[in-house]
Parts: structure tokens; C-alpha cells; sequence
């Protein structure tokens, strides 16, 4: 029986596949949808074996994990088959502020907000490990005389001031970050999908991943085809970009291109942008891979709320 599995939303999938990751390398097992969900395979019935297979569940929890009704059933699983906590079939890892409702408010969590990662380890390691937390060392003596605070008109010794020296992008460096778009907008359209579907009943959907640089996604309310697109790397501006066409799952006609923004630090640039309400407070010139996400499958379904 696999150890644990990860349940997340896909705006904190950097975070489960960090957990994931931490945990196997402590002889753990995982079973994560980033790693085990391959194309082709049937999405929910994967979540259904998961919940029966997996000794025990891990939440990542955030604000977006609270809001999704996808990821609330996959807990909700984990909790009934041990309301009471004795056997911490569900453990929940926050990280990012946020309060959790109702039942899951009464599971103690692991929180790693605002840690490093060698502390974010400790705790996550600490965290899952059966038993007491009684440490392997004597705690110090707690009446020990502590030194007094320096005199506050002492003067304080400060090092140089060192400025932060731009690096320059290498084509490596480019080809890597347009790459790691890609696959933040594919897994998080094939996710979201699914995620869509689980929660409205007359939803359902086709995910297509054509090839490791191009994949279709199409969404049906009562069987009626209301949203599709297809979305690959390459077009008529760069070669390196990522094109987006609305309606059509072939040709080369694109309604939007991703590539590379001018300047030192590196971000994208959505080139058809600035006419849509949901670029409200994003700046549609310098996105991370994350806001392209955003910005892309919310144009994607906008059909679905007119």
C-alpha cells in the first residue's frame, strides 16, 4: 500500500511535488497527479483507487485548496474513514495562511508558511512520523542567565551594502522557462478540468495531450461543446513561444501569444491582451507561469459564465 497520497489544488502544485518529493527521498511512497496521472488514463477513477489505496491523505492546504469541491471530496474521503484522528489518515500541510472550515479546522496541521526549506523539511518530516515529538536531545535548562541585550545607543556593526548585480538570460536559460510554461499550462488545464467536471454535474470534458508541445481541451455543458482550445509551443512571432487559439483545434490561427518580456528579470508577455476584465490588477507584460495559467483558462471558460 502506497504511504500517502497527495491531494492539492493545481495552483499549489509546486508545493505537492516538493512534499512528494521530500517524503520519497525518506522512504516514503506518493502518489501524486503531477507523477501518476498519464495521458490517456481515466482521472477520476485514478482519484477513487488513490483514496483506497493510499494508507493515508496529505492536504495541501491553501486558499485555493479550501475554495475547490474537487479537492473538498478528496479529504472529505480521508476524513470518514477516521473522524476521530486516532489512526491521522488525513494530514494537512499549510502553506499559506489561510482558515480552515468546519471539520477540517479540528485536524491538528503541519505548517510550513513563512519557512525555510531546510525548517519546511524539520517540520513536514517531524510532522508524519508516528509518536510522541518528545525531542532526541535534552531541551536547555530554562533558568539559565541569559546576556544582557546591548546598550540600545550602542552602534551596531553592519557589513557593506551589496548590490544586486543583474544576470544576464542565457538561450538555455530562455528555453527552460518557456518549457516549464508549457507544462504549468498543460497539467493545470488537464487538472482544472477535472476539477471543473467534479463539480457540476452537466459538465463533462475532453483533454487532449497531442504531443509533449501541444494539447487540446474542450469543454461540454449538457453535451453541447461551449469552450475548446488548443494550446502549442511555437507560431508565427517565435518559435519558442506558446500560441493559444480559441474555437479551432488545428490550423495556425492563435488569439494569443506568450514570449519572452523585455527586460532583466524573466517573465512573459501576453501579446493580445488588455481587452478582457479578468486582467484587472495583473499586468498582462510581465507574467509568471502561474498568471499565465490564470489568464489563459480564464479566457478559456469565460464561455461557460455568459
Amino acid at each position: 500500500m502506497t504511504d500517502f497520497f497527495v491531494s492539492y489544488n493545481s495552483a499549489d502544485e509546486v508545493w505537492a511535488i516538493w512534499i512528494a518529493y521530500v517524503l520519497e527521498e525518506h522512504g516514503l511512497t506518493t502518489f501524486l497527479q503531477a507523477w501518476d496521472f498519464r495521458p490517456g488514463t481515466n482521472f477520476v477513477l485514478h482519484m477513487q483507487n488513490a483514496a483506497a489505496d493510499c494508507d493515508r491523505t496529505i492536504a495541501v492546504l491553501s486558499s485555493a485548496y479550501l475554495t475547490s469541491k474537487f479537492a473538498q471530496s478528496e479529504w472529505a474521503a480521508a476524513f470518514a474513514e477516521d473522524p476521530e484522528g486516532q489512526k491521522g489518515k488525513l494530514l494537512p500541510v499549510m502553506v499559506e495562511k489561510c482558515s480552515p472550515p468546519g471539520l477540517l479546522k479540528s485536524i491538528i496541521h503541519i505548517d510550513v508558511v513563512g519557512a525555510d526549506e531546510e525548517e519546511a523539511r524539520r517540520r513536514l518530516i517531524h510532522g508524519v512520523r508516528p509518536g510522541r515529538s518528545k525531542p532526541a536531545v535534552r531541551p536547555p535548562f530554562p533558568g539559565a542567565v541569559r546576556p544582557k541585550p546591548a546598550f540600545p545607543a550602542v552602534a551596531s556593526s553592519r557589513g557593506a551594502y551589496v548590490p544586486k548585480i543583474p544576470k544576464a538570460m542565457t538561450d538555455v536559460d530562455k528555453k527552460r522557462f518557456m518549457r516549464k510554461t508549457f507544462e504549468r499550462l498543460a497539467e493545470g488545464f488537464e487538472r482544472s478540468l477535472a476539477e471543473l467536471a467534479g463539480s457540476e454535474d452537466a459538465v463533462e470534458f475532453d483533454f487532449d495531450r497531442r504531443s509533449s508541445v501541444e494539447f487540446t481541451a474542450e469543454v461540454f455543458l449538457r453535451g453541447k461543446s461551449i469552450c475548446r482550445c488548443r494550446i502549442w509551443q511555437g507560431g508565427p512571432i517565435s518559435g519558442e513561444g506558446i500560441s493559444y487559439a480559441e474555437g479551432s483545434l488545428s490550423g495556425n490561427a492563435t488569439n494569443e501569444m506568450l514570449v519572452l518580456a523585455q527586460g532583466d528579470d524573466i517573465a512573459l508577455s501576453a501579446l493580445m491582451s488588455g481587452f478582457h476584465r479578468f486582467e484587472d490588477g495583473v499586468d498582462s507584460k510581465r507574467l509568471t507561469p502561474d498568471q499565465a495559467f490564470d489568464y489563459l483558462w480564464r479566457r478559456f471558460v469565460s464561455p461557460l459564465e455568459r
